[in-house]
């Protein structure tokens, strides 16, 4: 058992049972109604409107009923929450935001939407009912199993719309929310050819553009998410500027421990602190995995009504009265479960708030976490500890093992104990796997030390804990695997066992004390740890770093190959591939325009990096954040840079054709360079390597601008043999080179 933190006293409390939860007249309404949302349609009562010329515009979309019928259905509260409309329209979506676009693009092939259809599938709890009935008078008919099959397009929009875990959200909910408060900005969901419309006016990001990508598809694939018109948050450095309606102030857990592992949640109970930034809110949406499930939840000592569908993150709590913004509200959840790395509950906002967490563990189990206190008995079978980490966190996260953990103490060359956690049950003998002692804890070392001779002392951390089984690395404790498949192959081609310890050991630096504002900055978290495992590689293994980073390009190729390119500033819509590989080539494109060509050194990298550790993990950062500091190493804008790399899709691919020409001063390298699958605005540096025989090779750095450009290179007072076109792999790019 490791402690890096002060000692806590622990104060032994029994776990308070769930409060037992009497449904509310107004939750036996809400599920009455929420049974509505997915009510059969055939054959029942509805009313149907002949129209002609309906333009109907919602935030930046624009539909137009040409000529047709609109049949209004499942009433709730009196007013439908279903429409079909079969005849003639256009819609037309404008898509205001830069990013988006180019996300929408990938997805559909279009960065706008301009669609004629002939049916669409419409869900609302706005104004739209009211809107055609004002212009149109209605007849009351029965919905027949024609118009149905061919308006309601059962096996597309019905399936879209209702609540599946691939949703974040659960869509009925969302619905019932608006329709409980009936207001012309209210939601609506449109289902037209392949494109799904919603406007949701509680969430963070209204606006959501999908997709069906391909025939079959269950999920619609969201393309492009921004803030409604009048936020006006279109900027490509403003997008991470989003109002979350909650965020969460502090968590104070008890949790009670079992099961064969010591991993299995048996009851547990949190106090989440929350503080209102909406203008009113009853409802609210708290996530918790799906492997976890709700006994009860309370608020002021009362049960509450709240709603989650099996497998869901998604609880959706309905509070007994409005709160308004600026109050501050505790919820305290009661929940069980299988999944002991996900602890606790959280909100969309990714804002950290502070832990505190009671556990009651069977003895015989050793806990590694950040700020664990001291081990004391509960009873005879049980013990208790609290952990309260000197560092808030969004998630938490855990390591627990049953028994027989030996310590091996090695001092790093900081002074820092490196304390190898030494499982009593892992062997190579029951695994091909297994990394030996002496390889796992010398490569590790190398590892830690590295990364600390570069970045300092890693930060919230006092004394360093290497666990071998391997969940989450957190604030002092390194989870680095042991059986890991990485010694043969084509994984020992790229690294092998560095590629693994390099990696955990730089998210000390770049891991859980990262603080992104948003969803859109997520990428950095995955990016900025393989980097510096790159950089690991190079330091110790040379050209096997470039290898493993030529082996995360062709996986970008792949994706953007399959039309699944997303712009990294989306979050977490682009593939984890995009975000860790691509992203780690951001990075590594910024470190070969910050190389000191006369000193060969990357000591303005390194600058930056150390300085991004500090910020990012020190308070919350956007992406302009990133920018700002980029361009503060790098001594000029770099608006070009990230226009193409932050928030726009694919890379450059150069067709370059050189000569090496003699001139009266002496001799030139002159190359032309057709530049193909960029915008014409874009501009590149490239870095160049003139070898010239015995003379050795000089290094140059060229900007190359728009689609066709040229380059002349010297004058050079002997003849130069040959010119490496990008060396060190300094752009991410497709090339074609060719010497006349």
């Amino acid at each position: 058992m490791y402690r890096y933190c002060m000692m806590f006293v622990v104060v032994a409390c029994l776990l308070y049972s769930g409060v037992a939860h009497s449904e509310s007249e107004f939750y036996k309404k809400f599920k009455k109604d929420y049974d509505i949302l997915s009510e059969d349609l055939m054959n029942h009562a509805c009313e149907v409107a002949s129209v002609k010329d309906f333009v109907y515009t919602k935030d930046v979309a624009t539909f137009t009923f040409e000529e047709g019928k609109i049949y209004l259905l499942r009433y709730v509260n009196d007013r439908p929450t279903t429409a079909i409309f079969i005849g003639k329209g256009t819609a037309r979506i404008d898509i205001p935001a830069h990013m988006e676009r180019q996300a929408l693009a990938e997805v559909s092939g279009d960065s706008l939407v301009y669609e004629e259809f002939k049916t669409c599938f419409i869900r609302m709890g706005d104004d739209f009912d009211l809107a055609v009935k004002e212009k149109f008078s209605t007849d009351t008919t029965e919905m027949k199993w024609k118009v149905f099959n061919k308006g309601a397009k059962k096996p597309q929009g019905e399936i879209f719309f209702r609540p599946t875990l691939h949703h974040k959200y659960d869509n009925y909910f969302q619905l019932l929310w608006s329709v409980y408060e009936r207001k012309a900005d209210g939601y609506f969901w449109i289902d037209f050819n392949r494109y799904v419309y919603t406007f949701d006016p509680n969430l963070p990001e209204e606006v959501t553009v999908a997709y069906e990508y391909q025939g079959g598809d269950v999920v619609a694939t969201e393309g492009a998410v921004f803030q409604r018109k009048e936020k006006a948050v279109y900027d490509d450095l403003r997008m991470s500027d989003i109002s979350y309606p909650t965020t969460i102030l502090d968590r104070t857990a008890e949790i009670e421990m079992s099961g064969l592992d010591g991993k299995y949640l048996k009851e547990a109970r949190t106090d989440v602190q929350i503080l209102i930034n909406s203008d009113s809110v009853r409802f609210i949406n708290m996530f918790l995995h799906s492997n976890l499930k709700t006994d009860s939840i309370s608020f002021r000592n009362q049960p509450v009504d709240y709603h989650r569908r099996r497998d869901f993150m998604a609880t959706n709590i309905i509070l007994p009265e409005y709160q308004y913004k600026g109050d501050t509200i505790t919820l305290t959840l009661w929940y069980h479960g299988k999944q002991f790395d996900y602890a606790m509950p959280y909100v969309a906002n990714p804002a950290v708030s502070p832990h505190t967490i009671t556990f009651i563990t069977p003895k015989g189990y050793n806990y590694f976490m950040p700020g664990i206190g001291p081990v004391e008995k509960y009873d005879n079978r049980r013990q208790t500890f609290t952990a309260m980490p000197q560092s808030p966190y969004r998630r938490y996260y855990y390591q627990c093992y049953a028994s027989g953990v030996d310590t091996l103490p090695i001092e790093s060359a900081t002074g820092m104990p490196l304390n190898f956690l030494v499982w009593e049950l892992m062997d190579k003998r029951y695994s091909d796997c297994f990394i030996p002692h002496e390889t796992y804890q010398s490569i590790t070392t190398e590892a830690f030390n590295y990364m600390a001779s570069q970045f300092g002392s890693p930060m919230g951390a006092f004394s360093m804990f290497v666990s071998p089984a391997g969940t989450y690395s957190m604030p002092g404790i390194m989870c680095v695997p042991q059986i890991a498949c990485v010694t043969e192959g084509t994984m020992q081609a790229l690294g092998g066992f560095y590629a693994v310890a390099g990696r955990e050991a730089a998210r000390q630096w770049f891991g859980a004390l990262m603080r992104p504002a948003t969803d859109r900055e997520i990428w950095l978290t995955e990016a900025a740890p393989e980097y510096v495992s790159i950089l690991f590689l190079q330091s110790s293994l040379g050209t096997t770093g470039y290898s493993n980073l030529l082996h995360r390009r062709d996986s970008v190729y792949r994706v953007d190959d399959l039309k699944r390119d997303r712009p990294l500033a989306v979050g977490s819509r682009a593939k984890t591939e995009i975000q860790s590989n691509k992203g780690l080539w951001v990075l590594h494109m910024l470190r070969l325009m910050m190389y000191d060509l006369t000193s060969h050194t990357d000591q303005k990298f390194m600058s930056f990096m150390h300085e991004l550790a500090l910020v990012t993990s020190m308070k919350s950062y956007t992406n302009e954040d990133f920018v700002r500091l980029a361009e503060k190493h790098y001594g000029e804008p770099l608006d070009w840079f990230f226009q193409q790399w932050l928030y726009d899709t694919g890379f450059p691919e150069y067709h370059v054709e050189y000569r090496i020409v003699s001139k009266d001063d002496g001799y030139y390298v002159e190359g032309d360079v057709v530049t193909r699958d960029v915008d014409p605005s874009f501009r590149m540096p490239v870095m160049m390597r003139i070898v010239a025989g015995e003379q050795g090779s000089y290094f140059v750095r060229e900007m190359i601008e728009g689609l066709n450009d040229t380059f002349s290179i010297g004058p050079f007072s002997f003849e130069p043999t040959e010119m490496i076109f990008n060396e060190f792999f300094s752009v991410l790019c497709k090339q074609k080179v060719k010497k006349k």
